[in-house]
C-alpha cells in the first residue's frame, strides 16, 4: 500500500497538484506537513516548492508560509537564496498573525542563526524582544537577545530592556 508521503511525492514530482491539493485537504495538515517535508528531502525537487506557491495563489495562509519556510530551511537549503525566501515566508507569516505567535517569531529568530546571517543584529534583537514580551523565560530569545546586542557595539541598549525578563 503506498503511504501518504509517497502519494505526495509522486504527485508533486509529476506537477498533478490537483491530486496533491486533494490530499492536503483530506489529511491533518500537521500530518499533511511533515508527510510532504519527507517527500521532499528525498528528492529535493523544487517542485515542492512550486505546489506551495500554487496554494498560496488560491489563498494565502499562514500554515502554507510555514510549509515553505520549512521547506527552504531544511531540504532546499542548499539552493542558493533558499534563506532569502525563507525570509520571506517567515516575514508574511509573523505579519498575518500580527507579531503574537512564537512560533513564527522563532522561525525568523532562526535566520539569524544561519552560518550566514539573513537577520540583521537589529532584526535579530527586535525579535528577540517581541519573543520575550510574550514569554520572558523563552530561552533561545534570550540568548539571541544577548549575542545581538553585543555585535550591536556602536548602539546603546537600554538596561530596561533586559531588566524587565531579568525574573524569568
Amino acid at each position: 500500500m503506498v503511504n501518504l508521503q509517497e502519494k505526495i511525492a509522486e504527485s508533486v514530482l509529476a506537477g498533478n497538484f490537483y491530486a496533491t491539493e486533494k490530499l492536503m485537504n483530506a489529511t491533518d495538515f500537521m500530518e499533511f506537513e511533515e508527510a510532504f517535508i519527507s517527500a521532499s528531502h528525498e528528492s529535493e525537487s523544487v517542485m515542492f516548492y512550486t505546489f506551495i506557491l500554487e496554494m498560496m495563489k488560491k489563498e494565502e495562509t499562514v500554515e502554507l508560509h510555514d510549509l515553505a519556510f520549512l521547506l527552504l530551511v531544511y531540504p532546499l537549503s542548499e539552493v542558493k537564496g533558499a534563506f532569502d525566501s525563507a525570509y520571506f515566508h517567515a516575514e508574511r507569516a509573523v505579519a498575518m498573525t500580527d507579531y503574537k505567535e512564537i512560533k513564527n517569531l522563532l522561525q525568523l529568530l532562526f535566520l539569524y542563526t544561519t552560518p550566514t546571517p539573513v537577520l540583521s543584529d537589529r532584526e535579530a534583537f527586535d525579535t528577540s524582544k517581541r519573543i520575550l514580551a510574550i514569554d520572558s523565560t523563552n530561552q533561545v530569545a534570550r540568548t539571541l537577545m544577548k549575542k545581538a546586542a553585543k555585535k550591536l557595539d556602536k548602539v546603546v541598549v537600554d538596561i530596561k530592556d533586559f531588566n524587565q525578563y531579568k525574573n524569568a
